[in-house]
């Protein structure tokens, strides 16, 4: 009996770690992480998707922040017994990025410097500190330690207006010049004789275009200004940059942990999982009643951005966790009409709309997943899968 115990014992501390599996997402993600830094230099034609990709990115260099993350991964994997030179490589490839990179050391370039750093230093650290935690419980937590780093760090420096207000018209500066580059851009594309043609045969085309043109001014307006309730006063995608931007990082830090895990043999935790198993923690359920609670009640007026930035932040969480359900229940050859569907939706009711329903659909399947375990008697309707 003792034999057989030291021998599972001896297999179970031999067996290889558990590595991440397949390369399409993976290079897929890598292409679009290549394409969404490079938006700038989009066709005129993509001059209006470019600016519309540009506003819904805080950080327009995306690449830089995955980047810190692969450096971060590969600190953490030398302190763990792995490579110095890795790390190091990896280290002067990210500090050579920050400091040639076109912008600034002040103003919206300070913001990128410091916010890339803040968010891999506190992944790193959290990653040494919980060895066998998931993923994103590690990049939620580094993404909330950066921003209170950020806050403190706008604070020293803020004028009299406040920490908030200095960072809304620093965004709002940056918003302006990448709206007027877009729209430049695309001045250029309806001034030539190939889109006069082509307006001339199509001109409710030409219509829908000049109403995009339209609201990609207003996506991004900086409004007047004053205290941070003031902030609704705003574009949109303007008010809403804080949550996006967490939830880029949180992005960026993902695809930074699986190339990370791809390059190196040392890992710094479990393998990401799939969509389908996309679960977290119920208590964030709680960030959406605060954000709730602060959007709706008239006493909290000056707080509705806040609310605002916490029910989008939340709310895209539930929403990828319904999407994890829905790939669940959906067999591989009905998943694979998903898209077809929705490419045949768009013009039919417009893109707006058919991202608003899939948006609350699976919002609303993410939600009541918190109570209700959809998952738990449901069969996973994928092939060959081990259960």
């Amino acid at each position: 009996m003792g034999g057989v115990v030291a021998s599972d014992t001896v297999a179970t501390a031999t067996a290889p770690a558990p590595q991440e599996r397949g390369w399409r997402w993976f290079v897929l993600s890598l292409v679009l992480m290549v394409c969404v830094t490079a938006a700038p230099q989009w066709t005129p034609s993509l001059a209006l998707l470019s600016g519309t990709v540009r506003l819904l990115l805080p950080i327009e260099q995306f690449a830089v922040l995955v980047l810190v993350a692969i450096a971060a991964g590969a600190l953490v994997g030398w302190w763990a017994g792995g490579r110095l030179f890795v790390a190091v490589v990896w280290l002067l490839m990210a500090g050579w990025m920050l400091w040639r990179l076109p912008l600034p050391f002040n103003g919206y370039g300070a913001f990128l410097r410091g916010w890339s750093i803040s968010l891999g230093a506190a992944f790193g650290l959290l990653c040494i500190a919980t060895r066998t935690k998931p993923f994103l419980g590690r990049a939620l937590a580094a993404t909330g330690i950066a921003t209170l780093v950020t806050i403190v760090g706008l604070s020293t420096q803020a004028s009299s207006g406040g920490a908030f207000d200095d960072a809304a018209r620093m965004f709002g500066r940056e918003y302006q010049r990448r709206t007027a580059e877009s729209m430049d851009t695309w001045r250029r594309r309806t001034e030539s004789t190939a889109w006069r043609t082509f307006a001339g045969k199509m001109p409710a085309s030409a219509a829908r275009a000049d109403q995009l043109v339209q609201t990609l001014g207003t996506l991004g307006d900086p409004g007047s200004g004053g205290s941070t309730g003031s902030l609704v006063a705003r574009g949109p995608l303007l008010m809403l940059a804080p949550a996006l931007l967490a939830l880029e990082s949180l992005l960026a830090l993902a695809l930074g942990w699986a190339a990370y895990h791809r390059l190196s043999r040392v890992r710094l935790g479990p393998p990401l999982g799939a969509l389908r198993d996309l679960r977290f923690n119920d208590q964030l359920v709680w960030g959406l009643v605060v954000g709730a609670t602060l959007v709706l009640l008239p006493t909290f007026v000056e707080w509705r951005a806040v609310g605002a930035n916490c029910l989008c932040f939340f709310g895209t969480l539930y929403a990828l966790r319904g999407a994890g359900v829905l790939t669940w229940w959906i067999p591989d050859r009905v998943a694979a009409l998903v898209p077809l569907v929705l490419v045949i939706l768009v013009p039919l009711l417009g893109p707006t709309v058919v991202l608003a329903l899939a948006l609350a659909l699976t919002f609303v399947l993410g939600l009541g997943d918190t109570w209700r375990d959809f998952r738990a008697g449901a069969t996973l309707h994928r092939p060959n899968s081990l259960r």
